[in-house]
């Protein structure tokens, strides 16, 4: 008989659900065994993963068009995701649009949804699914940040308006996890540095990473810091956890 998974039973909301990040821990969760709520802009994606899982699992998964940066959208995601099922056990703040370039060379429309996406969005998510985290015997809050939005980092090729964005989201997760405390939900920054997108249902997921110079970490690393933090004994709570290349200076 085979055990049950990390996450047997939980319910879990993901944004940014149909491709990288957010696509690899939905397949993961999946398999040990949650249930997933996929969120995103474009439902063909979502439908996409949605459709991997359930041939994978046999499990059937929620999709919910989510525009992080209209508010309305966001509503009635948080609205419909809570109609089906009041209760949410783990939100995964993952959704946000990156944007490089010098501050001179972006459009306003560009900083605006960006900034919007990653900080308002964030915050409406969390809010419109606070009652049905309150309802979880074991809620955690997990914001994907990056290492952009620390104090004392190159920016590398992150845009001005992508940093601002971080930044917002690190001051979120660090206020919500004192506020919401005392009501015993965990809010999990993770700070992970540029990463390589891999996919859990190809060969390269199981592939060994070695810290030979210039190599990255992969979107498998950030997936295992997520369920290391949201499996942790709820006596404790990892509030940041900060990721480096061990392959880069």
């Amino acid at each position: 008989m085979t055990a049950p998974g990390v996450l047997a039973g939980r319910r879990v909301v993901v944004t940014g659900a149909g491709r990288g990040l957010g696509r690899a821990f939905s397949i993961v969760a999946a398999d040990e065994g949650a249930h997933l709520v996929l969120m995103g802009r474009d439902p063909t994606k979502l439908e996409a993963v949605a459709s991997d899982i359930a041939a994978r699992t046999g499990d059937a998964v929620e999709t919910v068009r989510c525009d992080l940066a209209d508010p309305e959208s966001v509503g009635r995601a948080c609205r419909t995701t809570l109609d089906r099922n009041s209760t949410v056990d783990l939100l995964v703040n993952n959704g946000a649009p990156w944007l490089s370039g010098k501050l001179a060379d972006l459009s306003d429309s560009a900083i605006v949804a960006t900034v919007t996406a990653a900080g308002a969005g964030t915050l409406l998510v969390t809010k419109g699914l606070l009652p049905g985290l309150r309802k979880s015997a074991a809620a955690d809050i997990v914001n994907i940040v990056s290492t952009s939005g620390l104090r004392g980092r190159e920016p590398g090729v992150a845009s001005v308006a992508f940093t601002a964005a971080k930044f917002a989201q690190a001051g979120i997760s660090e206020h919500l996890a004192a506020e919401l405390r005392a009501q015993g939900i965990r809010v999990t920054a993770i700070y992970p540095p540029d990463f390589d997108n891999t996919d859990p249902l190809q060969p390269e997921w199981q592939a060994g990473r070695s810290p030979a110079p210039g190599a990255r970490l992969s979107n498998r690393e950030v997936v295992a810091a997520i369920l290391f933090a949201v499996t942790a004994p709820r006596v404790c709570a990892y509030t940041e956890i900060v990721l480096a290349n061990m392959g880069q200076p």
